[in-house]
């Protein structure tokens, strides 16, 4: 898992310091694949994010909070609306918990889960864009509908 976030690091530095057409930027929101705060960038059509994934278990209401990062190919420039394929890995994407004879809640389980998603990105000429994906998520403990809904800001060099 270090080495595969320090993967994405290095993408999204690359992205910052490239001479091509690129974009660098923050969103919040909740999104399965991107998290509820996360760094994003793109240079081309490839783009990338790391973020972290607040949420809580489904029984207990424990609150959660996991890493995410994604790899996405965009059909627009950083700067154009479009729509986009993303797949990478939420380490708190699956969450579980057990209730005996409606008892307390225990047994916690909290695994990464793979996600792959399908988006739009609606963006303004101010940087400002609104993004919407649906997808699917899988691991060795079960597969889930994933979404996301995300506000954020881009600028670009």
């Amino acid at each position: 898992m270090k080495k595969t976030i320090l993967v994405v690091v290095m993408f999204l530095l690359f992205i910052g310091t490239t001479k091509a057409q690129s974009g660098i930027g923050i969103q919040g929101g909740y999104d399965w694949l991107e998290g509820n705060l996360a760094l994003a960038g793109q240079v081309g059509n490839w783009g990338g994010t790391i973020g972290t994934f607040r949420t809580s278990m489904p029984g207990s209401g424990d609150a959660v909070t996991g890493a995410c990062w994604s790899i996405s190919w965009n059909d627009a420039e950083w700067d154009e609306s479009g729509y986009y394929f993303g797949i990478g890995m939420n380490s708190a994407g699956y969450r579980q918990e057990i209730s005996v004879n409606g008892g307390s809640w225990g047994s916690d389980i909290v695994e990464p889960m793979w996600i792959g998603m399908v988006g739009y990105r609606y963006m303004t000429y101010s940087g400002f864009y609104l993004k919407t994906a649906f997808g699917y998520g899988w691991c060795d403990y079960g597969n889930s509908f994933t979404y996301g809904v995300s506000a954020g800001f881009m600028f670009g060099n």
